[in-house]
């Protein structure tokens, strides 16, 4: 016992068994990020009430992909990321299929976080964007390298914080809105929000990393899934219908910035700051977790692989990758269209292989959950690799 808590011995390291709601503070934390900025966006662009649907659908969607992630962690004895479990119940080509599809989606993932958090900071205190994203990277990577024991108790103060923030500045902007701006519809970018929807609420390596510190129960493993994929979800409705139904079709890529520069004072200040907690909690986030698949799945040295996790999108950035927009929809779109076809075939394999029983965790029907995931995923992949070629 440390503090009165169980410990668990996970990659030599002790660490203390979470509770339930950490659990669903580490999930929630990994998924609001750069997405929920991006969303007000995409959301203008199609009409309130079509993005609206659009996100509770995905949303859905979304939590039947992150409880057939949760099926394969409760079933599997390894502390495994996704390629692991990849290469363990399908074969050495999906692990390798699956690391450059994880790797390069991670990677443009930390790269949304340092062009968003550029220019957010460049619009709270001015200066050059690039100069804020350098900056950015710096203190994000610091925490990247200490690892999820160090910033695990900052990552859940962040997300109270920035879940907060997004329902404080929702309901200001609710009784605001322009009534003009729910009838806006255009179905000529009907399938505009994909990409950008399905980023905002990708959460598959965080339902991993949550399971490595709630090992002890499958049924509180399970509601800390349900509940930490619900709560972004309906904080991106409430968040999307607010800043559009105020500020329509000129709402910006970024919202917040938008946002600040009409309202200024307050609004600045607190909308900017909550992007930059935001974009902040889920580049440690994601950061550990692409460090940790270095060194967990491929047994590179922790430096190796912090290394590579956090230079690989800063070379993206210098080389000139900083259309906001643009990178969210193209990993939302590809990368996590392919990886969530992959997951569906892995845990259709950790059913009959696992090294556990998973009955506990409670997810008795694969094929009704999976069905929709190929639909959705498959339809997404081929969407935004249309709009790349034409």
């Amino acid at each position: 016992m440390i503090q009165d808590r169980p410990v668990v011995m996970h990659k030599g390291v002790y660490k203390k068994i979470a509770t339930v709601p950490e659990a669903v503070f580490m999930i929630t934390g990994m998924t609001i990020g750069a997405g929920v900025l991006g969303l007000p966006f995409v959301v203008a662009q199609v009409g309130i009430k079509i993005g609206l649907v659009y996100i509770f659908v995905l949303g859905i969607v979304m939590l039947f992909l992150n409880l057939m992630m949760g099926d394969i962690a409760v079933r599997t004895k390894e502390p495994l990321q996704l390629p692991g479990f990849a290469g363990k119940y399908i074969g050495k080509w999906a692990k390798y299929l699956l690391s450059i599809t994880i790797i390069s989606s991670s990677i443009g993932v930390l790269l949304a976080y340092i062009v968003g958090e550029g220019e957010t900071l460049a619009a709270l205190f001015g200066g050059d964007p690039t100069y804020w994203s350098v900056g950015f990277w710096v203190l994000g990577g610091l925490f990247v390298l200490f690892g999820l024991q160090t910033v695990k108790g900052v990552e859940k103060v962040l997300s109270i914080l920035v879940m907060t923030i997004i329902a404080g500045l929702s309901f200001y902007f609710l009784p605001q809105m322009d009534v003009a701006n729910w009838s806006l519809a255009d179905f000529s970018n009907i399938f505009l929000p994909y990409g950008v929807i399905l980023f905002a609420l990708h959460a598959t390596p965080a339902v991993v990393e949550a399971h490595t510190l709630l090992p002890g129960s499958q049924v509180h493993f399970r509601r800390a899934v349900i509940w930490g994929t619900l709560i972004p979800m309906v904080l991106y409705m409430l968040f999307a219908a607010a800043v559009v139904g105020v500020g329509g079709r000129s709402t910006t890529p970024v919202a917040t910035i938008g946002l600040g520069a009409f309202y200024g004072g307050w609004v600045m200040i607190v909308g900017n700051l909550f992007a930059v907690l935001a974009m902040g909690t889920a580049f440690m986030g994601m950061g550990i977790a692409l460090k940790q698949m270095f060194t967990w799945d491929w047994k590179l040295k922790n430096w190796m692989g912090g290394a590579l996790a956090l230079l690989a999108p800063l070379v993206l950035f210098v080389l000139g990758m900083k259309n906001f927009v643009v990178i969210l929809d193209i990993v939302g779109g590809v990368f996590i269209g392919i990886e969530a076809i992959m997951i569906v075939a892995i845990c259709s394999a950790a059913r009959h292989r696992g090294d556990v029983d998973g009955s506990r965790f409670g997810m008795k029907y694969f094929w009704p959950i999976a069905v929709p995931v190929l639909i959705v995923f498959s339809l997404a992949s081929l969407i935004s690799v249309g709009k790349l070629l034409y």
